[in-house]
């Protein structure tokens, strides 16, 4: 007697039917994931700018120096309470925020044809290594908010000596697979002699950056 099989093959029409489930879900965290690459930038400019102010604010009313460290290394940006100007071992870490995965701080990408202003401050250049006890030898850029208002820059050692009145303008961009021309770029600006911050965002097109708006 010949045995017949229980087993059922897959008919064309469920084989479509998964396609197009598994097309449709792609499609689906393919904007998820390009929308969160997209406003990593904005997200993480607004962080910045919200710890300078409080950086500003804290210096202003306690009357102690205030530092806000960028630091790529452990990938977070700290704001510190640096208590007694003269030692370093009463620095306090006020609170700590990450950077986004989808999101670069620092210099300027190559797509970036002007600044933000024509009197912009000028760009933080590059991260430096730290000398400061709390992040020694970390990768990060230092803005040290005075309790005159003023805004200066690390220092040549672990208490800020010799430091010089300074601003900033710190680019934040959308990660892009190259890194070169990303299509999301934002600016915060920091002015050494107030320390008032702000935000610029800049129109992409045709992949150049080069206008800029509030």
């Amino acid at each position: 007697m010949k045995k017949t099989s229980n087993q059922k093959g897959v008919s064309l029409v469920e084989l479509i039917f998964v396609l197009v489930i598994t097309g449709i879900l792609t499609g689906i965290a393919v904007v998820s994931y390009s929308s969160s690459r997209k406003y990593a930038a904005d997200d993480q400019a607004r962080r910045i700018v919200d710890m300078l102010d409080e950086a500003r604010q804290k210096s202003l009313n306690q009357r102690n120096t205030m530092r806000v460290e960028i630091n790529k290394t452990k990938s977070i940006i700290t704001l510190i309470d640096e208590e007694k100007p003269e030692m370093d071992t009463d620095d306090k870490i006020i609170r700590s925020i990450p950077f986004s995965a989808n999101a670069t701080i620092g210099a300027a990408p190559n797509n970036v044809s002007a600044g933000p202003t024509a009197t912009s401050p000028v760009p933080v250049p590059a991260y430096t290594t730290s000398t400061y006890r709390l992040s020694s030898g970390d990768q990060k850029i230092t803005l040290r908010f005075k309790r005159d208002g003023q805004v200066v820059d690390a220092g040549t050692n672990s208490v800020g000596a010799g430091s010089v009145v300074t601003g900033a303008t710190i680019y934040v961009y959308s990660t892009t697979a190259t890194g070169t021309n990303p299509d999301v770029v934002r600016a915060v600006t920091v002015l050494g002699a107030s320390g008032d911050s702000a935000i610029y965002k800049c129109q992409v097109t045709g992949g150049s950056c080069g206008a800029w708006s509030r």
